[in-house]
């Protein structure tokens, strides 16, 4: 029997399954009844919340922004220094190591996904909004270390465009080896660009 919950449960809890279904399965291969099982919320409710997939994708990128905004903020009141900053985005994805392997960068992989729907549409930019908040987020620690903004810009997009490659390759290849020693020659890369004090 569905779990009792008031409307803004329900609708957090539609989004959590949604998240954890579009990661393990993708876009395509789940439906809004998946994610009303998973939710243990009938189906008729998610259509009073979300009336079609698309809605309820929508809503998980949103949320994926918000957990990735509040850490960074979490990280910016742990460390005062942008170079810490940045070793901890490189670091994340080792610490969820099983979940990259099996099923690729939740957030990568959601968004080339999306991306194929149709350049464009509301969705293909949700997705494409979601990878920005890294690029602009990791342009402000490289202009905080003194970059120029196009420099900062730059270094930005290719830390992670790098993670985002390394992520897919070691999803591909179902290899920790390979995600656990690109990331170190990533870091590699970082400490010439931001060496220690």
């Amino acid at each position: 029997m569905p779990a009792a919950y008031d409307s803004a449960e329900k609708r957090s809890e539609l989004v959590r399954a949604a998240r954890e279904l579009l990661h393990q399965r993708g876009f395509h291969r789940t439906s809004l009844a998946d994610v009303a099982e998973l939710a243990r919320v009938p189906l008729g409710n998610v259509h009073y919340y979300f009336r079609t997939k698309e809605r309820l994708a929508e809503a998980v990128i949103r949320s994926h922004e918000a957990a990735l905004r509040e850490r960074f903020e979490l990280w910016s009141k742990k460390h005062a220094d942008p170079r810490k900053r940045l070793r901890e985005l490189l670091r994340a994805p080792l610490d969820s190591s099983d979940s990259v392997i099996q099923f690729g960068c939740p957030h990568g992989s959601l968004c080339q996904e999306l991306e194929k729907l149709a350049s464009g549409t509301p969705l293909a930019k949700a997705g494409a909004r979601l990878l920005t908040v890294y690029v602009d987020w990791c342009a402000e620690q490289f202009q905080a270390l003194g970059a120029k903004p196009r420099e900062a810009r730059a270094l930005a997009e290719q830390l992670v465009s790098s993670m985002q490659g390394t992520m897919l390759l070691a999803h591909t290849m179902r290899s920790r080896e390979l995600l656990a020693s690109q990331f170190r020659r990533i870091e590699v890369w970082l400490n010439g660009v931001v060496p220690k004090n």
